[in-house]
């Protein structure tokens, strides 16, 4: 196999969660050597997480650590050990980067904190992700996705404006703090490769949050210089104008409307009314509807989608050029033509789990992702990864 944009790099993951798994997943997928430490006996935190074949709790088949540790190489380390505690001190020096999730002061009560990380390897770039960040009142605090959600700003965001609050489905959270610390440590890594010095990032899930994640960054600057605070659903269908969006059932399940502005309107009108002028008389170029006129539009459009098939329906709108999408579901997408023909899926055998189907490259370029091996088992390549370490002590002596 040759080269990927990331070989020769190593990068230790440290973590036990979803975010820095994702963070060092988007090493190990383009190229890098990446050492999953774990907790010996127990493994990661994500292996404990389901879903598994038959509702089975399986260590070595967590659909969410199969995901998220693709092309790794696992290491059982108990970090109370002090042999243990000696190897991971050995990995670190000849480390380029590490991911760690600890809970923030816990690296420096090992004594493996970042001066001493920076002492074995002054170019190391040490990624700490926590909750609230490495200082300030709420570093020691635990939070669940929920509450950094809550606190971090998206939620305030998301829903109707006459009712609660709604969380974003799923560990979307997650996966963008772990995404911002992936983007960090490249940043980081570069500037090594620019000046030598390694570098400490204090990532903060709920500032990722509140910085750039889902419009909570526009909307506050809107606030500080216009003193509104956008309201939930600002952007909704019940806001009555050519903006229309939302979600309306077609006759084999559902579609996505996107109508943001005249021009979509005009376009939808003359799409679900192609035979009917007096309908496209009545509500081309219109601004606003309301009462009477909103509930024959809404009925007229509900009726129109009710009676034709999803993909039918996204592909006359696309023809008509109006954003409007079928739900697809998760069957239906592995089994579309247009993701089969690109290449999106990517199988490998799993010596527990089976043979598997994973989605292949986030991004398209020459010699970058590959699917080199499937998630480890746990302390997979203990003995391996050991006897390096021994070879690498050995040539220098």
């Amino acid at each position: 196999m040759p080269d990927q944009v990331y070989t020769g790099l190593r990068v230790l993951d440290l973590s036990r969660w979803v975010a820095g798994e994702f963070a060092t997943k988007l090493f190990a997928d383009f190229g890098a050597d990446v050492v999953k430490v774990e907790r010996p006996g127990e493994g990661s935190l994500t292996r404990a997480w389901g879903p598994f074949p038959g509702d089975v709790p399986d260590p070595e088949r967590s659909a969410l650590f199969l995901h998220l540790n693709t092309n790794k190489r696992s290491l059982a380390l108990d970090l109370r050990d002090a042999s243990d505690l000696a190897t991971l001190r050995a990995l670190i020096a000849g480390a380029d980067a590490v991911v760690e999730s600890f809970r923030p002061g816990h690296l420096e009560r090992l004594g493996i904190g970042p001066e001493a990380m920076s002492e074995l390897n002054p170019r190391l770039v040490l990624t700490r992700i926590s909750a609230f960040g490495q200082s300030g009142p709420y570093h020691d605090r635990e939070a669940t996705g929920l509450v950094l959600q809550a606190m971090g700003g998206p939620m305030s965001s998301t829903g109707q404006a006459d009712c609660a609050p709604l969380r974003k489905p799923g560990l979307l959270e997650h996966y963008t703090v772990g995404r911002t610390a992936g983007e960090a440590t490249a940043a980081a890594l570069l500037r090594v490769r620019r000046t030598g010095r390694g570098a400490t990032l204090d990532i903060s899930g709920q500032e990722v949050l509140l910085a750039g994640a889902d419009r909570r960054a526009s909307y506050l600057l809107a606030a500080a210089y216009s003193g509104m605070r956008a309201p939930r659903g600002a952007r909704s269908p019940h806001r009555h104008g050519a903006t229309f969006t939302g979600p309306f059932r077609a006759k084999d399940g559902f579609v996505m409307v996107y109508v943001t502005n005249v021009a979509f309107w005009n376009r939808l009108v003359r799409l679900i009314a192609a035979d009917d002028p007096e309908f496209q008389e009545a509500y081309l170029d219109r601004q606003t509807v309301r009462g009477e006129d909103r509930d024959r539009f809404m009925a007229y459009v509900a009726d129109w989608f009710a009676a034709r098939p999803k993909v039918e329906i996204m592909e006359q709108a696309e023809a008509a050029r109006i954003p409007i999408t079928a739900y697809l579901s998760v069957s239906e997408v592995v089994a579309h033509p247009h993701f089969r023909e690109r290449g999106v899926f990517v199988t490998a055998d799993h010596p527990a789990a089976g043979r598997l189907e994973y989605v292949g490259a986030p991004w398209r370029m020459a010699n970058g992702y590959a699917l080199r091996t499937p998630a480890p088992l746990l302390d997979q390549h203990g003995a391996e990864i050991r006897a390096e370490l021994a070879a690498h002590e050995e040539a220098r002596a």
